[in-house]
Order: structure tokens, then C-alpha cells, then sequence
């Protein structure tokens, strides 16, 4: 099941918390084909900050 967006945390930069992203990125894929699926997988990554 999908996570509830009323239910997400966004945090202070703008971005989705980290594990509803996980969440979300985990529903969609349950859904799409394999090609939207592994774009999903490489666009949810999280990157490392910035000067890390």
C-alpha cells in the first residue's frame, strides 16, 4: 500500500524525508514496468550532501 501523503515530512531544505521517499519510490515500483521501476530505483537514491 502507498504511503499517505497527508502523512509525509518534508524537511526544512525541501526535499521528502528520507524514509517516505524510500516509501513512496517502494509503492511506485510495485506498480510500474520494469524499465519505470529501475528509473524510479536510480532517481529515489539519495545523494550525499553537498561538500561530504
Amino acid at each position: 500500500m502507498a504511503p499517505d501523503p497527508r502523512s509525509m515530512a518534508w524537511q526544512q531544505d525541501g526535499e521528502l524525508a528520507p524514509a517516505d521517499l524510500d516509501a513512496l519510490v517502494h509503492a511506485l515500483q510495485r506498480v510500474e514496468c520494469d524499465h519505470n521501476s529501475a528509473e524510479l530505483q536510480r532517481l529515489g537514491q539519495i545523494d550525499p550532501p553537498a561538500g561530504a
